[in-house]
């Protein structure tokens, strides 16, 4: 009964520690992707990093933000929506901002105006249906600082190398005693069956 309980505790340390590494590694492979690649997304959104304070007290600085891909025909004022930024100070940068206004060009094509809660006036620099990389439906301060963290090589080798080494041992350790336990085994089977052919 204590070695059933015994390799079933074994069991579930192993399940759960190849599970944390599997959820490790696919968020520091995201995250690095997506510091990299402002357009990567994971089913139908993108994971961003907020490096300012311009949302605050709506979205603090650090936080990490979900921005669905949302037809821009179903933005209203007031969305909360992560884009590409125009402004040449951060040209190039994803930037997440409130839609304060609507309007549509000569052609039609539709003009958003932003503006950062604790900022006084609306950015300068138009948005277009091109720049937008989706509606922001999640955000996430404690999140955040996980996601930067795990940016750090050494946090990141913590919770995907670390954890292969302890499943590996772990099995070795165990691999190891069966090697042990069997030939001690045979040698208990061959002392009987001398023990009985000396009976006779």
């Amino acid at each position: 009964m204590e070695n059933k309980r015994k390799s079933l505790f074994k069991r579930i340390i192993s399940i759960s520690l190849a599970v944390f590494f599997v959820l490790s590694f696919t968020l520091l492979i995201f995250a690095t992707v997506s510091l990299k690649n402002n357009k990567a997304s994971l089913f139908g959104h993108h994971l961003y990093y907020v490096t300012t304070k311009s949302m605050e007290p709506d979205i603090h600085k650090g936080s990490f933000v979900i921005a669905k891909i949302t037809d821009t025909e179903e933005l209203k004022v007031g969305d909360v929506i992560s884009f590409v930024s125009r402004d040449p100070d951060i040209a190039g940068m994803i930037n997440t901002h409130n839609i304060d206004k609507i309007s549509y060009d000569t052609n039609g094509k539709p003009v958003f105006t932003t503006k950062g809660s604790n900022n006084p006036t609306a950015d300068k620099y138009p948005v277009y249906p091109e720049d937008i990389r989706g509606r922001v439906v999640y955000d996430s301060l404690f999140i955040g600082k996980v996601f930067k963290a795990v940016s750090n090589k050494w946090v990141s080798f913590c919770i995907t190398v670390l954890p292969i080494l302890v499943i590996v041992l772990v099995n070795f350790i165990d691999l190891v005693k069966v090697i042990n336990f069997f030939p001690d085994d045979d040698v208990k089977k061959e002392k009987n069956i001398n023990s009985q052919k000396g009976g006779n």
